[in-house]
């Protein structure tokens, strides 16, 4: 439901409104990813049942790198061996429209997201590749790996984000996960296990008639998302007990400790990034509370192909999740 705020309301509030530190995918600039050569864990020999660990071997990889004021943010995208990147870039894709059904952008998205990171690659604790020869004689070139089981070490490759915590706060994450029946794990670094279930607060849109919980974006009568706790099997779609097999997207959230490392990925799959907010302990985490009638005059602004455009651009726009003529 959408909540309107008067400006008694919000001046009452005020004691409480702390600025929250967002980052968001759409601003990224990909040009400064670097790339960058895996080894550890990673081998040049094996067949299909385990690696030949006498031959060391190396991956190409892309690395992403951003920052707020307590939280620094590394992004792997590990494509496999046989394809070649000549930039970081190259290994990453911006995708989503920013008034697609795709974007965190109807009412109850807080913050709004329109546009996420994928990269590319599962999550392996090992990897492998070889070659073997096929029923015609011919020698064909195979990867393999050991997917991230709780308890190994963090994965040697892939696609994964990681978060380093500076302060004692809450962590919420946007997420796009295109895999429906997958695992995402949010794993304390230090000891190598998911956060407990019941740590981390969901809410989540289905693909289902345009990426909606109950109603239809395309109608403009989406309902909010799927509200709840992370599922005890770890698979998102499975909140409250809903046994959906759909791509979702949505809200991940969950308690980092100062000097702590986290990641968050699917050991089979890819996690798209829209963003994060980081709420310090002990605030409110409420940002940017502004009356319903007002718009945010320093908020980004956006183009209907999902561009970032200057305060002059003239035409359709969207900012701050609503979309008018920017005249």
């Amino acid at each position: 439901m959408k909540k309107i705020f008067t400006l008694a309301a919000v001046a009452c509030m005020a004691w409480s409104v702390n600025a929250q530190e967002i980052w968001r995918a759409a601003d990224f600039d990909l040009t400064t990813a670097t790339l960058e050569k895996l080894t550890n864990n990673i081998y040049a020999g094996g067949t299909a049942e385990a690696p030949d660990t006498s031959k060391p071997g190396e991956l190409s990889t892309s690395q992403i790198s951003a920052s707020t004021a307590n939280i620094t943010l590394t992004g792997l995208s590990t494509p496999n061996a046989d394809k070649t990147i000549a930039t970081g870039a190259d290994a990453w894709q911006l995708k989503g429209s920013v008034d697609g059904n795709d974007a965190l952008i109807v009412d109850g998205c807080n913050p709004t997201f329109a546009q996420y990171l994928m990269g590319q690659g599962n999550p392996e604790s090992v990897s492998w590749y070889y070659y073997e020869t096929n029923s015609d004689g011919d020698e064909v070139f195979r990867v393999a790996g050991t997917y991230w089981e709780p308890g190994m070490d963090m994965p040697a490759k892939g696609m994964y984000w990681k978060f380093d915590a500076k302060a004692d706060g809450t962590l919420k994450t946007a997420v796009y996960i295109n895999k429906g029946n997958h695992l995402t794990y949010i794993v304390d670094a230090a000891t190598k296990q998911p956060l407990a279930p019941e740590s981390i607060d969901v809410a989540i849109f289905y693909q289902n008639t345009g990426f909606a919980f109950e109603g239809s974006v395309d109608e403009g009568n989406a309902k909010y998302l799927n509200v709840g706790k992370m599922p005890e099997d770890y698979i998102l779609q499975h909140t409250n007990g809903i046994t959906q097999n759909r791509p979702a997207l949505g809200y991940v959230s969950f308690p980092v400790k100062a000097g702590q490392s986290y990641y968050l990925f699917n050991p089979k799959s890819q996690v798209g990034l829209y963003g994060f907010e980081f709420t310090a302990a002990g605030q409110s985490g409420i940002s940017n509370i502004i009356a319903d009638e007002t718009l945010n005059p320093d908020a980004p602004m956006y183009n209907v192909l999902g561009q970032r455009v200057s305060k002059e651009y003239k035409g359709i726009v969207i900012q701050n999740g609503k979309k008018f003529i920017n005249k």
